[in-house]
């Protein structure tokens, strides 16, 4: 980086003990692309998108580049006061490109699963390393500000259909946990969610709702299968009179819905009898081609499989599978495209990892092979030493997040990447 280039680089973020953000007025922001401290191009820093938070790292030491030395400094208090690195936590629709320049000083303590992302300061506002995959605004928190209106969703959807458990399960979802789909069922539009099992064939790492390290849940599990006639009671309201409305298995706050194939083949049968609007989607780990092809018989509209690398061994490290290997996910994205659903690919990214040499052109030949529409670049929310442990990673080839962003689209120009799934109105692009 040039001198010119340097003195407009964004200034180092910091916190103290309190969670006060602070610029610091000579240190220059840092990232990490999981091998080392990198000084983002300035093609890297985007605006933080309104709406976003900050956190800061306990047990962890803060780095910002210090222009004069010309290389990395720690930075452990100033003015008296212990320092700690900042992190981004960016709204949805944006994939970031480095974590937070920060290495841990105590290994006891593990992160809550958050997607940390490096942040700095530059002309007067805040900055984070990342790029807007998604165009669509949906779940801004702006869009969920109006309280009231989701309690009185609630309280009419619940005089509508008072023993419905699934319903109960979901009000507590909307307001506890603040889950943006159970709050859009509430205001009758968009995506709303369907969890139905209780149990998972996967192990993930970063899983929200079950956790076997030292690391809490984000939320808890649902504890029982509703019946079909529940689901399909919910859906079909949301199906006939939301706004743009979706439908899908596979939340947050449940495990595998193909563990629970029967319910959820009963549910679309009905869902469609009462009405052809609005779109059935299905998440999955897709463990089970067979069982798709059952659902896609029975009118399931689009399917998301959840993927982190096609390295059989990275996939397993990440998903610790039971009862099923990576070839089942390749199988099931295949015979979800060809019976004919939307398929996207729920592509987990970490710096360092994702962008590896390697992992990234195995994803572009599978993608060349035309068996996804839509590649959703989400943020893989973990701790970022728990996962680098954990997965066992060595040193690699990172190419960086933008330029595998840049090859996918020159050399899979009609793959669509994007964050949020999508109704089936939209399943073709527009021209």
């Amino acid at each position: 980086m040039t001198g010119s280039a340097l003195s407009r680089a964004p200034r180092m973020v910091f916190c103290d003990a309190k969670g006060d953000v602070f610029v610091h007025p000579s240190l220059k922001a840092l990232g990490f692309d999981g091998q080392g401290f990198v000084l983002p191009a300035q093609e890297e820093w985007i605006s933080l998108p309104a709406g976003s938070s900050f956190f800061y790292l306990p047990g962890h030491r803060a780095f910002g580049f210090d222009p004069l030395a010309g290389k990395a400094a720690v930075l452990e208090e100033i003015q008296g006061r212990g320092v700690y690195p900042a992190a981004g936590f960016m709204v949805p629709g944006y994939t970031r490109f480095y974590l937070p320049a920060a290495r841990k000083t105590d290994p006891r303590l593990t992160l809550p699963l958050w997607p940390y992302t490096a942040v700095g300061y530059a002309q007067g506002k805040f900055v984070a390393a990342a790029v807007r995959i998604d165009a669509g605004r949906k779940q801004r928190p702006s869009c969920y500000a109006d309280r009231p209106s989701i309690v009185n969703g609630m309280r009419r959807l619940s005089r509508q259909y008072p023993s419905n458990r699934l319903l109960k399960h979901l009000r507590h979802c909307a307001l506890q946990y603040n889950c943006r789909n159970a709050q859009n069922l509430f205001l009758g539009r968009w995506e709303a969610p369907l969890p139905v099992s209780p149990l998972c064939n996967s192990r993930c790492l970063g899983c929200l709702s079950a956790q076997d390290t030292d690391c809490s849940s984000s939320h808890s599990r649902i504890r029982f299968v509703p019946s079909a006639g529940e689901v399909a009671e919910i859906a079909i309201h949301h199906l006939k009179h939301a706004r743009a409305p979706i439908v899908s298995f596979g939340q947050g706050c449940e495990g595998e819905p193909l563990l629970e194939v029967d319910v959820l083949k009963e549910a679309i049968i009905r869902m469609r009898r009462a009405t052809k609007r609005g779109t059935i989607h299905l998440n999955s780990n897709g463990c089970d081609a067979a069982r798709i092809r059952a659902l896609a018989a029975c009118g399931l509209d689009s399917v998301r499989i959840s993927i982190n690398s096609f390295h059989p061994r990275l996939y397993g490290a990440y998903y610790r599978p039971r009862g099923y290997a990576f070839s089942d996910v390749i199988a099931s994205i295949k015979e979800a495209k060809s019976n004919g659903l939307f398929v996207s690919l729920n592509y987990l990214t970490f710096p360092g990892f994702t962008d590896d040499a390697d992992d990234v052109a195995r994803l572009v030949s599978f993608l060349k092979k035309g068996n996804a529409d839509l590649l959703q670049l989400r943020n893989l929310c973990i701790d970022p030493e728990v996962f680098s442990e954990k997965m066992a990673l060595v040193n690699g080839r990172p190419v960086g997040i933008l330029r595998m962003i840049r090859r996918i689209r020159q050399e899979v120009p009609r793959l669509r990447l994007g964050y949020f799934n999508l109704p089936k109105e939209n399943f073709r692009p527009s021209l």
